[in-house]
């Protein structure tokens, strides 16, 4: 049945007991605004009122993804397009068992994106995802481990799985991903290009960081991807090197790897271009 109170198995349950310092018993249920409040401290005028659910499935949500077996119904809520549901079961890991019906439903996990150059990849992902649907299941912890949350959620007007990005039209070059130093942070990087060429940079930081240390550490990446390196020039601050490479149409490309910079801070580029006919 629908409710305007909702018992709730985790944190909002430590959050109000953590208010009343001095009592002893942890309330059962909590009313069903400072519940909101907690949840939506913005008090946003667009935001859907929830709908909240005792030992029943919240509305909307799919019957299909309900577990078999000994499971109960703890409750849920329903808040526009999104849904959570709250299951608990003690016979067995319930997070792998909704994973399986997910999967069964026809949802999958997005397969991680592999990145470009300094910038990394997404993922790897912790939700399912079909059409415009999304869907996770998450276990709570210490004395709630038997309590699994679904989060069940509708997007209006595109995809809930991540696209992929496209492979490289003729005539432009795509960089392989280049991983950081044990022990370096990249505390911001960006990339892009097209047809007359492709660049990608980062700031990093770090001990004792030299660029001689950094180009060398990026250049043997990039000849292990088949890259071709020349010698490369190093001063104190600044260190480069020339490379050549072809892409998927076995055009030559040749460009600049360089690091600038010591100590704790380093800016490392990437810039390549098509190679110039003579």
């Amino acid at each position: 049945m629908l409710q305007r109170t909702l018992f709730v198995p985790s944190i909002l349950v430590v959050l109000a007991a953590g208010c009343a310092a001095n009592r002893q018993a942890t309330p059962a249920s909590i009313p069903a605004p400072l519940v909101t409040a907690l949840m939506d401290d913005r008090g946003s005028p667009t935001r859907a009122s929830p709908d909240y659910a005792v030992g029943t499935l919240p509305p909307g949500y799919p019957a299909t993804l309900v577990p078999s077996g000994p499971v109960r119904i703890v409750g849920g809520m329903t808040a526009g397009d999104q849904i959570i549901a709250v299951f608990a079961d003690s016979t067995r890991r319930l997070s792998a068992i909704l994973e399986q019906l997910f999967e069964h439903a026809g949802f999958t996990r997005p397969p991680p994106s592999p990145g470009s150059g300094f910038m990394g990849g997404s993922g790897p992902y912790s939700f399912f995802c079909k059409d415009s649907v999304m869907v996770s299941a998450e276990p709570l912890s210490g004395t709630e481990r038997n309590v699994a949350r679904v989060n069940y959620r509708r997007l209006r007007g595109r995809s809930a799985c991540p696209t992929r990005d496209p492979a490289p039209s003729a005539g432009q070059l795509r960089l392989p991903e280049l991983t950081p130093p044990a022990g370096v942070r990249v505390t911001r990087s960006n990339g892009g290009g097209g047809g007359d060429g492709v660049n990608s940079s980062a700031e990093m930081t770090g001990t004792a960081l030299s660029p001689s240390a950094v180009i060398a550490h990026y250049a043997t990446q990039l000849v292990a991807a088949g890259w071709i390196a020349e010698a490369p020039a190093v001063s104190e601050r600044v260190a480069a090197q020339f490379f050549e490479t072809k892409d998927a149409s076995d055009a030559p490309w040749e460009g600049v790897l360089m690091a600038v910079g010591s100590g704790t801070a380093i800016t490392v580029s990437l810039s390549m271009h098509p190679r110039t006919k003579p």
